[in-house]
């Protein structure tokens, strides 16, 4: 198999096609990644959400996750589009109002660069999560330990209970105390 990256694919994911009609407003930008197995195929569920920045150091406002795209690793076909706010899980969810604010007490000390390397490196820890479920690689429980302790570093605590009514498979086990 050939190396993809999780991180790459979310970080482009905007300019693919199918995202692009998908007629999400702009502003929208892919917070981090769900696997998942559908179907026995592995895929990725890449949440959007939006951001809006207020000018005071550290209280930009976060708002719900509102559109999610689901596409099958490693192929990267497209293979579904949701508008949380026609979804009767998130009924109560009021995706005009902010639930949160960036940054969060754990990376409020961090410098962007800092931010940015965890944040990709995070994100580099999907791929060996990918490796070892379509390809057999080893995936140890201090691996397991290291991605979760950066998703509970990186992740905004505002979006836990999204992420757990997006899956709550993957809340428990990357997000869940």
């Amino acid at each position: 198999m050939s190396k993809l990256s999780i991180r790459e694919t979310v970080q482009h994911i905007n300019t693919h096609d199918f995202v692009l009609h998908c007629n999400m407003p702009l502003g929208y930008v892919p917070g981090l990644p769900i696997l998942k197995i559908i179907h026995d195929e592995l895929c990725l569920q890449v949440p959007f959400l939006k951001y809006k920045v207020t000018g005071q150091p550290d209280q930009t406002l976060v708002y719900p996750i509102r559109y999610t795209v689901t596409m099958t690793w490693p192929e990267k076909k497209m293979i579904g589009f949701s508008n949380l706010s026609y979804d009767p899980a998130f009924a109560q969810v009021d995706f005009s109002k902010a639930i949160g604010f960036f940054r969060h007490d754990a990376v409020k000390h961090m410098k962007k660069a800092e931010y940015r390397a965890m944040r990709d490196e995070l994100l580099d820890q999907y791929d060996k999560v990918a490796a070892a479920l379509l390809e057999g690689a080893e995936y140890t429980q201090e691996d397991e330990a290291h991605m979760r302790r950066l998703m509970q570093i990186i992740m905004e605590p505002s979006l836990y209970p999204l992420y757990q009514a997006l899956d709550q498979d993957f809340y428990g086990k990357y997000l869940a105390e």
